[in-house]
């Protein structure tokens, strides 16, 4: 008798052996299905226990019919693109622009509408992708006469890594044996798939043969019939919920991909500084990233900024000393909870020709914008013509999102009575007439320019050292922040994907020269004679 220790069984090994003892079990256990059935017909119980098999059958298909979705198709299966993942991808789905709003719009209902039996080939894989590009690529880059060719070789190579990534996560999460089903284990049983059809037609030989026992026969065709359809709603469950992932996943790159993203690194968009903020240098100090960029327009008179001096005490806008400020001024705005951000006091919009034209162009510079009003003052007409212009000028561009903009109602102190100023004002609680026509005149600003009445927010300057309802009025920017990030991230965005400079030239003009003296290099070596 050797002493020598035995090997360790090998995987091939135990599978054989757990095959083995799972045919061990099974065969007793279904050896009892005909020798039941015989004692049941030799002890007359077989009418019984049929009507029992016919009554278990039809509660199953009326739950079945009540409780599981329709077929064609599962709605209320959970859909790939209704699942939230904490993942970078998916925060920038919320800052998508609104022409690839419209296009993930377009790609779910891409998703739905192809049915899972178009795919029976890899030709058909491929025009399925296809279809799905040319769908984000006319809605992004609508207008263009070679929308689907608006992308860099680099670019494509990064959509193909990351929809491949996905769909490999998405594989081994979701179908069974995804991460042990090799591609010539699936290649075999795909050469093997005429088998099912003589399989199938041996059991209908078999479902004839057994007739001669009808009750059982009636029995056993309910169950499998019942058996059949619950395994078909679930092959085709599972077939569409992999063609609607598989769009999903094309579509969803395909707007990284037309939208620019996979043109901008995350560290190089995490370090932009635009030209502007970069201008305001001395203000600023040494900018590492981009800050918030917050715009305060509106007429002259207004109290722009007072309401700048009053958001950032420290600082000393030109209030007293000049009636008006004469160019664009930014200031640090520091505040406990906000990022990052420059306050722009902004010019008075006069009836200058350029002065609205002016002021969008920066605007399309801004992140969120404060829009000035006094409260006592009816004249909004240029105020109207300005935001017009600015909505105006966002609504054409839909691949920036237009940043929010905060309705300021000034000068509520100076509203009737005008001897009275005794703040705090509620005009919910019957604060007096005073309440009540700064409640009025707030609304009637918001209405005259197109905001909502939460939109807006009344507050007086009167008392520089104590100015009123100010902290509503941080609320209200707090609130618009979320938005004015996704405003920032598409600004950065689409500045910094057509910034291109000279080192980067050279740096790939020399990566070329050494991929080319390479081949040269490796050409003569093959040419010399051997010794």
């Amino acid at each position: 008798m050797s002493d020598k220790p035995r090997p360790p069984p090998t995987r091939a090994r135990r599978t054989a052996s757990l095959i083995l003892i799972a045919i061990g079990l099974l065969v007793p256990a279904l050896s009892l299905i005909p020798l039941g059935s015989i004692w049941l017909w030799q002890n007359g119980l077989l009418l019984y226990w049929t009507a029992f098999a016919l009554s278990a059958v039809a509660v199953v298909y009326l739950a079945q019919r009540h409780l599981l979705p329709a077929r064609n198709p599962p709605q209320d299966l959970p859909r790939l693109d209704e699942r939230e993942d904490d993942t970078s991808e998916d925060a920038l789905r919320h800052s998508w622009s609104p022409a690839e709003e419209q296009a993930w719009k377009d790609v779910k209902a891409l998703s739905r509408a192809i049915a899972p039996d178009r795919i029976t080939s890899a030709k058909d894989l491929l025009d399925v992708a296809q279809e799905t590009i040319t769908t984000v690529a006319n809605r992004v880059h609508a207008g263009r006469t070679d929308p689907l060719w608006q992308f860099t070789t680099p670019e494509a190579l990064a959509m193909i890594e990351r929809v491949s990534r996905r769909l490999r996560l998405f594989a081994l999460e979701n179908v069974p044996f995804g991460d042990r089903l090799t591609i010539a284990q699936a290649l075999t049983l795909y050469r093997w798939r005429g088998a099912i059809d003589w399989a199938e037609r041996a059991y209908d030989v078999w479902r004839v043969v057994r007739l001669v026992n009808p009750a059982t026969a009636a029995a056993n065709e309910a169950r499998e019939q019942l058996s059949r359809a619950m395994m078909e709603w679930g092959r085709d469950a599972i077939a569409r919920r992999l063609t609607e992932a598989y769009v999903i996943e094309i579509g969803r790159a395909a707007i990284d991909l037309y939208g620019g993203r996979l043109r901008v690194s995350a560290d190089a968009l995490g370090g932009y500084v635009s030209e502007e903020t970069a201008a305001d240098q001395e203000v600023l100090g040494d900018a590492r990233s981009e800050p918030l960029r917050i715009l305060v327009a509106g007429q002259t008179g207004a109290g722009k900024s007072s309401l700048v001096n009053a958001l950032a005490k420290e600082i000393n806008a030109a209030v007293d000393v000049l009636p008006a400020t004469s160019s664009y001024t930014a200031y640090v705005l520091e505040r406990e909870g906000l990022p990052a951000a420059l306050i722009i006091d902004s010019p008075g919009i006069g009836t200058a020709p350029d002065a609205i034209a002016k002021l969008v162009e920066k605007a399309d510079d801004s992140d969120l914008v404060l829009w000035v009003v006094a409260a006592h003052r009816a004249d909004r007409e240029i105020d109207r013509q300005a935001l017009e212009a600015l909505r105006g000028h966002f609504a054409a561009r839909l691949n920036r999102r237009r940043p929010p903009i905060v309705l300021v109602a000034t000068h509520i102190d100076r509203l009737r009575p005008f001897g009275e100023w005794k703040p705090p004002y509620d005009s919910a609680t019957e604060g007096g007439e005073k309440a009540r026509n700064i409640d009025a005149a707030t609304k009637a600003a918001a209405s005259d320019l197109g905001f909502t009445g939460d939109e807006a927010v009344a507050v007086s300057l009167l008392r520089p050292d104590a100015p009123y309802n100010i902290e509503r009025l941080w609320q209200r920017v707090f609130e618009a922040v979320p938005e004015a990030r996704r405003a920032q991230l598409l600004r950065a965005l689409h500045e910094l994907k057509d910034v291109w400079s000279w080192k980067s030239v050279w740096s790939q003009a020399a990566g070329a020269g050494r991929v080319i003296a390479g081949a040269f290099k490796k050409e003569a070596g093959r040419g010399r004679p051997k010794s």
